[in-house]
């Protein structure tokens, strides 16, 4: 039995899979789209005893437009780099980064097709975007009925919530091929998810038992890797 916050429970999950699928794609010139803290490129990026992962990858950029965040990131030592600015706007030139990063995020830009235009614009040629997010099962994964999905979205400002074939369509009118994708999170897990999150706001801290992390056929969340044409 361990100790988790809802986050910690989700991240978790999220950061091994990329670890283990895409981990040999983590190199060169590499911006963080939605930094935060830095806490999950701290987590991704630098190797914990894992070999299939170099020993250490240091991100040229953190992008975010939180300023606490990008201070926190700053103090973080994770970037070479940290830019407080609007993934709409990205301020960089153009075709300088190998790989954008992106966790969590993008479903929270209302933009969508600007922000990727913006990605497009800042990778080289070739160059990838990696890139995580809830998919349109969420809501009904929480099993708490379609008003309760809806106001949760809502709250949580979930913009977009799409299956592979609706993220594929918005990669491809910004110039991105997908190349790689996978599902995660099943219903269960979700669920226990979801009760951290409550109980974590009520300041109640429970244990509980690890959770495995699985490629999944469909599931709660979505993994993308996509190209620029």
């Amino acid at each position: 039995m361990l100790q988790a916050s809802p986050s910690e429970l989700w991240r978790g999950i999220e950061v091994s899979l990329l670890k283990q699928s895409w981990g040999k794609f983590f190199k060169g010139k590499i911006l963080d789209l939605g930094c935060g803290g830095g806490e999950v490129a701290q987590e991704l990026f630098f190797n914990k005893g894992l070999s299939f992962v170099k020993p250490f990858v240091k991100p040229e950029w953190g992008l975010d437009n939180d300023k606490k965040m990008v201070s926190k990131a700053e103090k973080s030592g994770v970037y070479r780099q940290v830019i407080w600015g609007d993934a709409v706007k990205i301020e960089l030139k153009d075709e300088v980064a190998d790989l954008v990063f992106s966790n969590s995020v993008l479903e929270h830009i209302n933009d969508i097709d600007r922000v990727l235009q913006e990605i497009k614009r800042v990778l080289k040629p070739g160059g990838l975007l990696i890139a995580t997010m809830p998919s349109d099962q969420l809501g009904e994964y929480l099993d708490c009925g379609k008003g309760y999905s809806w106001w949760f979205n809502h709250k949580y400002h979930h913009y977009h919530l799409y299956n592979l074939e609706k993220w594929k369509e918005l990669l491809r009118k910004a110039g991105l091929k997908l190349e790689k994708s996978y599902y995660y999170l099943d219903k269960q897990t979700i669920k226990q998810w979801h009760k951290l999150l409550w109980l974590n706001k009520l300041g109640i801290k429970i244990k509980i038992k690890p959770v495995k992390a699985k490629i999944l056929p469909e599931g709660a969340a979505l993994a993308i890797l996509a190209r620029k044409i």
